[in-house]
């Protein structure tokens, strides 16, 4: 396949150009756009990880502009190089975007990510919106995969940005000229932020399990933040409106990633392994629930008896 600039169609699950949700978007696309790649974007409004390949069916979903010259966004669109935000999830944004929005345009491919932080095993990558804008594009019937930028420090800076785009475009370059997609799939590729090159691997997903995602509050603290910010009064009239109970149970999430993201001792061959050794991993996956290999005979004849 001779080498040619792509044009492709870049989603995400951590929302418009942010500091500190979504670092990595802006300098990705501008990067590609140095490449003379075509780029179109269409973005949540707002952050939204682990949402896998979600609609939210009973919502009405409106449309905005993320402005690159101002950073700014309204609903009114100023440039053609405007971010197209949508209030909902990343797999609406590429429905939305292909059959609508850019319904006249045809794409080399659709890109989820870069996202911020790794995909790495079953459990995160079942649940990763950004692994879910690539399963939408290819049900869509789109060319499509995932990036993932894994995060081994908290000190890292333009060196280390620069460089993990740069690997993340030649793996997307690579796999493109190659052209051998999984039938019905894609690619979840993850790439460990450094300021240098890394090993690029084929790898099989580590499988994964987890405990609790989620933490109880304190009842007494969470009422007594409430009073502090809204005053006894209100708080006593909000509760009976909403028929509270003092003292009622609430949860936040909280994940302890460690138990199936920072694997240690993955099999070699995974992706968690090769993220353990900062490798880059690309990992070939099925846009589909395939039906598990099993040699086991269930005795579906005892059921099937009893009826008779």
């Amino acid at each position: 396949m001779t080498e040619r600039p792509l044009k492709v169609l870049i989603s995400n699950d951590d929302g418009p150009p942010s500091g500190e949700e979504s670092p990595f978007i802006l300098p990705f696309i501008e990067h590609l756009e140095s490449l003379g790649w075509i780029v179109k974007v269409c973005l949540p409004n707002a952050q939204k990880s682990w949402i896998s390949k979600s609609f939210m069916i009973k919502d009405h979903i409106d449309v905005s502009y993320y402005h690159r010259d101002t950073k700014e966004i309204s609903y009114h669109q100023r440039d053609e190089s405007d971010f197209v935000l949508i209030g909902s999830t990343p797999a609406t944004c590429v429905n939305i975007a292909l059959n609508h929005i850019f319904k006249d345009e045809t794409f080399d491919l659709v890109i989820g990510g870069p996202n911020f932080g790794r995909n790495t095993s079953t459990v995160s990558s079942l649940a990763s919106g950004t692994i879910g804008v690539a399963l939408e594009a290819v049900l869509c019937k789109q060319k499509a995969l995932a990036v993932s930028f894994a995060i081994f420090s908290r000190d890292y800076g333009t060196k280390e940005i620069q460089c993990s785009i740069e690997m993340a475009a030649d793996v997307i370059k690579q796999v493109y000229q190659v052209n051998q997609w999984p039938e019905d799939g894609l690619f979840s590729i993850n790439i460990p932020l450094s300021a240098e090159k890394r090993p690029v691997y084929l790898t099989r997903f580590h499988r994964s399990h987890c405990g609790s995602f989620f933490k109880p509050l304190d009842p007494t603290k969470q009422k007594q933040k409430q009073k502090e910010s809204e005053g006894s009064a209100e708080l006593a009239v909000r509760e009976e409106a909403e028929g509270q109970e003092s003292g009622h149970l609430v949860f936040r999430f909280a994940p302890d990633f460690s138990t199936f993201a920072f694997a240690t001792d993955a099999p070699e061959g995974t992706d968690a392994w090769a993220m353990h050794n900062r490798y880059v991993s690309v990992t070939p996956m099925s846009a589909s629930y395939e039906m598990a290999r099993t040699t086991t005979d269930y005795g579906f004849n005892v059921v099937n008896n009893n009826k008779l």
